[in-house]
């Protein structure tokens, strides 16, 4: 009967320890001169369908634009590399609007404010470290 709770004990500790589930990000997404709309994100961990799929992201969100932001708020994230895509919807369907080329008509950005002159920028461009604790980033739509 003592082993069995040591062995229980032992098990949960050992996934206490696994798992670290203590980081926050707090994402400040500058969209100016707008105060309407809503800022279309996802967040992506590790570059598999970055910065567009949606199925491939492990959140996503949208948030009212005020005065000029949207503000996003993740809890119990894990530990790692990670990469955010947003665009401003300013119509509220949940689609980017594109030209006939499929150039962008919304403002749109990334994390780190990373760019690329003629296609989305790479994962590793828009990526930065979370360790555990809270950490707050912001980049803005253009």
């Amino acid at each position: 009967m003592i082993n069995q709770a040591i062995l229980i004990l032992s098990t949960l500790l050992m996934g206490l320890s696994i798992s670290d589930n203590s980081t926050q990000l707090t994402i400040q997404v500058e969209v100016k001169g707008e105060n309407a709309g809503l800022v279309q994100l996802l967040l992506f961990k590790g570059g598999k369908g970055f910065p567009d799929q949606a199925t491939a992201a492990i959140k996503t969100a949208s948030a009212k634009v005020q005065s000029g932001k949207a503000v996003f708020k993740f809890k119990n994230l894990e530990s790692g590399i990670y990469a955010v895509s947003a665009f401003h919807d300013t119509d509220g369907d949940g689609e980017m609007r594109k030209n006939l080329f499929g150039i962008p008509k919304d403002l749109y950005g990334f994390s780190n404010d990373a760019r690329a002159t003629f296609s989305a920028p790479t994962f590793d461009s828009a990526s930065f470290n979370l360790t555990s604790g809270e950490h707050t980033i912001s980049f803005t739509l253009k």
